[in-house]
């Protein structure tokens, strides 16, 4: 018999465990619910529609002109590309909300293949296959089956890293367009660019030694190859203008209506520990700030371990910029969300725990117990989002 390509293999048994959780969210529905009269498939959809999931759908039904609340353009600080990809899905499936969860699913399929492609170029099989492990039951990890960008993104930027690290430019320019059409971390895998082409072609030597046609050939110019992905965002601001007369008016929503904006890292900390001291005990404490908490320290202990390990200094740059950006928000809500395109984080995770086998199946059973036991408090309505 021909065997199943592994990439192939990858991808249905990430199916395979997305529709297995799908059907433990119905039973989490039969016990936690009230559905008296049957559990319909709709009632199954809207589930996986919480929180900024009705504003994406929003976006996609009615487009962002369309998408108002009380006459203002609120939803623009939500990035266009899962909204486009939903209408077109729309085209060939009825409900919108289904075409999210497909979406969703198959994105899922495709991070977990890049991923493991990238830990196995930098370890080994067997850290590939834990890696995938891990951010497939991270305590979050449910959000990869939701109507929101991380599954989406998944996809995109860890393919994105896989071919910076081939040195495959003109992938890299698609794929970092697209991850900068999806949410505002896409901005961040540029950082991934720029120190990978310094790293391997020795741009520093070049610019020491004065070798400027080198430097050109070697660094300038595939730099500007790949500089072509940051015309997403310009994409996205063009957006902003078409619809309000201002590239930049995300901002202002995103500060007067979502109460969110930039904040030092240590008034973010200590507002995170403050909550987390005072209110561990309650319901969003337990589901919002002490995971947050628990975060910023697996955040410190993760670049920590990456220099010590010397991991290729493109995963580290996106890593610490992707640390520094979430945990520099002036209201913090989605860090353990967020964390799911913290990519690097979790290649670095899969050879940690390889690397200490006697806790790698007591961490990764915490870990699932976690998610599951998160997945509960959202079905709930509690402060996980």
């Amino acid at each position: 018999a021909k065997k199943i390509p592994r990439e192939l293999s990858i991808f249905l048994y990430a199916v395979l465990f997305r529709t297995v959780f799908y059907l433990f969210s119905v039973v989490v529905m039969a016990v936690m619910g009230d559905y008296s009269g049957g559990i319909t498939f709709s009632d199954f959809l809207e589930v996986w529609k919480r929180w900024d999931s009705p504003h994406y759908l929003n976006i996609a039904e009615n487009g962002y002109a369309g998408a108002v609340e009380n006459g203002e353009h609120i939803f623009l600080v939500f990035y266009p590309l899962l909204p486009w990809l939903l209408r077109c899905l729309a085209v060939f499936f009825h409900d919108m909300r289904f075409c999210g969860i497909l979406l969703s699913t198959i994105c899922y399929g495709i991070g977990c293949i890049y991923l493991y492609k990238i830990a196995e170029k930098e370890f080994d099989k067997e850290a590939a296959l834990t890696a995938t492990v891990a951010i497939s039951i991270f305590p979050f990890g449910f959000f990869f089956g939701s109507i929101l960008t991380e599954s989406l993104f998944f996809a995109i930027a860890s393919a994105f890293l896989y071919y910076v690290r081939q040195h495959k430019w003109s992938l890299v320019a698609i794929l970092g367009f697209l991850a900068c059409l999806t949410k505002v971390q896409g901005l961040l895998l540029a950082f991934a660019v720029l120190v990978e082409l310094f790293y391997s072609e020795n741009g520093i030597a070049l610019l020491r030694d004065k070798k400027w046609k080198d430097f050109l050939r070697r660094v300038i110019l595939p730099g500007c190859q790949a500089a072509v992905m940051l015309f997403g965002f310009v994409v996205y601001l063009l957006i902003n203008y078409q619809v309000e007369g201002d590239p930049f008016r995300f901002l202002y929503y995103q500060t007067n209506h979502w109460y969110n904006g930039f904040a030092p890292i240590w008034t973010t900390l200590h507002y995170i520990i403050q909550n987390a001291v005072t209110g561990w005990y309650t319901s969003t404490g337990m589901c919002l700030w002490v995971p947050e908490l628990v975060l910023f320290f697996v955040y410190i202990a993760g670049i920590v371990y990456g220099f010590r390990r010397k991991i290729r200094p493109m995963y580290l740059a996106y890593l610490i910029a992707f640390f520094l950006l979430t945990y520099s928000s002036s209201w913090l809500i989605s860090a353990g969300r967020y964390t799911l395109s913290a990519l690097p984080l979790f290649l670095l995770a899969g050879d940690w725990l390889q690397r200490h086998e006697k806790r790698k199946l007591p961490i990764l059973l915490l870990s699932s117990m976690l998610m599951m036991l998160y997945f509960v408090g959202y079905f709930s309505w509690k402060q996980i989002m």
